[in-house]
């Protein structure tokens, strides 16, 4: 019996370190995809398949296509390629729960962010998009602990028109329990052009295998400071921001404004704006209407 036990100690011991080998093996390989990524420029020339490190079998999908001249690839071909073997990487190293092996937040390449839920189910991980133009995208890959498996529910360039998740990932993830089990409070904001910016919130949760959305809000405005925060300790979610063109130069707690109800042949006056939401057990109401106090012209 002691010597079945010692054999059963040993194969644990064996196969957990094989299992950490195996993790940290994925994720090396991934650092080195994102280090590779980090030097393409959508604005590049041509990019060697060495420098890539791709080998010339990875090169034949090009084949017969002008994305290729000689050994080299033009750079939106590189990109491409290089973000489709981070999102594979991605999936090995959530497969094979890497992420429980070890802290992602210290272990990856910095141009990756990582955020996960209080309750690590939930993981979101955004990558500039390198698309090019003024509007700032990020590839967003988000996976969820579904008993004890990790499945991707969103990935950016699978988007469909029904997902509950915005393309350009989150910065924030925070937990909370309701009366319907748990729910997750996501916010996130991008840059959409010199200076437009698109911040927003959802509120999701899991049910019969798919997400669903509680409560979402959005506003667009031409100032970069933060507008959306959370106070976890009194379930308050708190909205400011200033009046410009992008919003209708209205102050509004609803979802959408609508630029019918601006009078432009009046003096528009900006005016600073806040909403207070609270969560009430299932989801956020407003409980505090949108004040409005106009901003004085030097």
């Amino acid at each position: 019996m002691k010597l079945f036990s010692l054999l059963f100690i040993c194969l644990v011991s064996t196969l957990s370190f094989a299992q950490s080998k195996l993790a940290k093996t994925a994720i090396n390989k991934l650092n080195e995809q994102l280090k590779v990524y980090e030097t393409l420029s959508p604005h590049g020339d041509l990019y060697h398949y060495k420098d890539l490190k791709l080998s010339k079998i990875e090169l034949l999908v090009f084949e017969g296509t002008d994305e290729v001249v000689n050994d080299s690839i033009e750079s939106y071909a590189a990109i491409s390629i290089i973000q489709d073997k981070i999102s594979k990487l991605l999936n090995t190293v959530f497969i094979i729960k890497s992420v429980e092996e070890f802290n992602l937040k210290n272990q990856l390449y910095s141009n990756i962010n990582y955020i996960k839920s209080e309750d690590n189910k939930l993981h979101n991980l955004t990558l500039h998009a390198k698309s090019g133009g003024s509007y700032q995208s990020s590839l967003s890959y988000i996976y969820y602990k579904k008993n004890e498996e990790y499945i991707k529910v969103f990935e950016t360039y699978d988007e469909d028109e029904n997902s509950v998740f915005n393309a350009d990932g989150y910065y924030s993830i925070d937990t909370i329990s309701s009366r319907e089990g748990t729910k997750y409070l996501l916010i996130g904001s991008v840059r959409t052009c010199g200076m437009c910016f698109y911040d927003y919130v959802s509120l999701v949760y899991f049910k019969d295998g798919y997400f669903n959305q509680e409560f979402n809000f959005s506003v667009e405005s031409r100032s970069y400071d933060s507008k959306i925060f959370y106070n976890p300790s009194e379930f308050a979610l708190s909205v400011f921001y200033e009046t410009d063109d992008l919003n209708y130069h209205e102050c509004s707690c609803k979802e959408t404004n609508n630029e019918e109800d601006v009078d432009y042949e009046e003096d528009i006056k900006e005016k600073q704006c806040s909403c207070l939401f609270i969560f009430n057990g299932l989801t956020f109401e407003l409980t505090n209407q949108c004040s409005e106090a106009v901003i004085e012209k030097e």
